[in-house]
């Protein structure tokens, strides 16, 4: 069955009330997402609220258990969801952190109960009020997508893949899809956003109909990781929830993640920056664990039930195209998520960025009396989203020696003055909630150069003790924050 005829079986099957505009303003009859990815369901959620019915077209087959799906090979490996993702998530979803929770996951503060060696550092470990829930991103993927079929208005079809654009007179009038192995046949949609990640065809569609592509930005990191399972005992690490354990630019390059997750286990990740890649051996493995600059990590997996075995990941380049900078484009035609920005996963900044893009989403289309220019908005509003994140990975890959690729300007002395944040905000609790909010993406990073904060890094860096352990950092933590107060 051909895939629009197969849109419309689903249509026949709807209630009658799904066929009525729902509540929010009315933009059109039909709207279609390429791509079911995190950033496509998302997308799929505010189109809701603006058309008569909103279809994904997803060329994966889609788990119904909570298991990976063969289009998303990043997805067995550790993620994390920022402070900003999860606020963003609640505020869409309602109900969404509820089912997780139900699921497995586990709540927490990114701080308060994650330990992070950074730069040389153990932070100080208090509660900042920047909520963590840990978790697989098959978990978070399968219950969000069980949240979105619930709208009366979404369909989700999958095995089928978008093989171009519509577009006449300089606006996008529809699709073509096919199922796989059949030929491609047309679909009409008044508005058409492209989820599809970081191998978007947009560019190659726009060429096609004689619109310019975006000018791309691309940072080479060679990122390389290796992920284990690991069964969780209540005794480890102390009843903290997971550990960063990250290198000292220019010369170390290795990193290592362990986090819970449902299911009393651990998800440890290492690998690291320009071909220092973990092995799948096991013993190599362990190996690798113990290389890292503190012992955290091993010390839990040397005694530790393996429940999997190891699986790799590779991301070549943090790869940014500029839609933001175009000024002729189709009407009727969004670009979001990966498709748009594809960072270093170290930094887990995807998902976030794309619950901010869709929040950004909401407001160019409650503001637009229809969908003809609305692409000018909020290119402009994801430009500026993804600016910081952009900053942050971008910026602080080239830290390491041998990254090349566009350097965004400022960044030597941003990274030099980052260095001794990351020294100062181990003992200084102010400082390091700032530098947190920062990189989940909840302040912007201009926050950390204003003035209170810069002196507060200096007090810090003149500080005489040095904690190598995370009960020194805590303790010193409290001290200093004591110290600057009376400055």
């Amino acid at each position: 069955m051909a895939a629009p005829r197969l849109a419309e079986s689903f249509l026949q099957t709807w209630p009658a009330a799904a066929h009525q505009p729902p509540p929010g303003r009315f933009h059109g009859h039909h709207a279609v997402v390429i791509g079911g990815s995190i950033s496509g369901l998302l997308a799929a959620r505010i189109l809701s609220a603006h058309f008569d019915r909103v279809t994904i077209f997803e060329r994966d087959v889609l788990p119904h258990s909570i298991d990976n799906r063969r289009g998303v090979p990043q997805g067995r490996h550790g993620h994390g969801v920022l402070a900003s993702g999860m606020r963003a998530f609640k505020s869409l979803f309602p109900s969404l952190e509820r089912d997780l929770l139900e699921g497995g996951a586990l709540p927490g503060d990114v701080v308060g109960n994650i330990r992070w060696f950074q730069h040389g550092y153990y932070k100080a470990q208090f509660t900042t009020g920047l909520d963590a829930i840990l978790l697989s991103r098959p978990l978070l993927e399968v219950t969000l997508r069980r949240q979105v079929q619930l709208i009366p208005n979404v369909t989700i079809i999958t095995s089928t893949r978008v093989q171009g654009l519509l577009i006449e007179d300089g606006r996008v009038q529809g699709v073509t899809v096919g199922a796989m192995h059949e030929a491609a046949a047309p679909m009409t949609a008044d508005l058409v956003i492209d989820a599809s990640g970081r191998s978007s065809r947009t560019p190659e569609w726009l060429a096609e109909h004689g619109f310019p592509r975006p000018a791309v930005d691309e940072v080479e990191v060679g990122i390389g990781y290796t992920t284990r399972i690991f069964k969780r005992l209540p005794s480890d690490l102390d009843g903290d929830r997971g550990v960063i354990l990250a290198p000292t630019p220019p010369k170390e390059k290795r990193i290592g993640f362990m986090l819970a997750m449902e299911g009393n286990r651990w998800i440890v990740s290492m690998g690291g920056w320009l071909g220092n890649h973990c092995p799948t051996d096991a013993a190599a493995f362990l190996e690798f664990a113990r290389s890292l600059p503190r012992p955290d990590i091993y010390e839990v997996i040397a005694r530790a039930e393996p429940l999997t075995e190891a699986v790799t990941y590779s991301f070549p380049s943090n790869l940014r195209r500029r839609y933001e900078q175009l000024t002729r484009f189709p009407d009727n035609l969004l670009v979001m998520g990966d498709a748009v920005c594809s960072f270093n996963p170290l930094y887990g900044q995807g998902m976030s960025v794309a619950t901010l893009e869709a929040l950004a989403l909401r407001e160019c289309l409650e503001k637009a009396s229809s969908c003809d220019d609305v692409w000018r908005a909020f290119f402009k509003s994801v430009g500026t989203i993804v600016d910081g994140p952009w900053m942050i990975a971008a910026g602080s890959d080239f830290a390491f020696e041998g990254v090349n690729g566009s350097r965004p300007a400022g960044t030597d002395v941003v990274n030099w003055y980052l260095d001794r944040v990351h020294k100062a905000a181990s003992r200084d609790k102010v400082l390091c909630k700032a530098f947190f909010e920062v990189a989940n993406l909840v302040a912007p990073p201009q926050t950390l150069f204003n003035p209170r904060l810069i002196a507060r890094v200096a007090i810090g860096c003149l500080f005489p003790v040095v904690p190598r352990s995370r009960r020194d950092a805590t303790q010193l933590g409290t001290d200093q924050h004591r110290l600057a107060e009376t400055h």
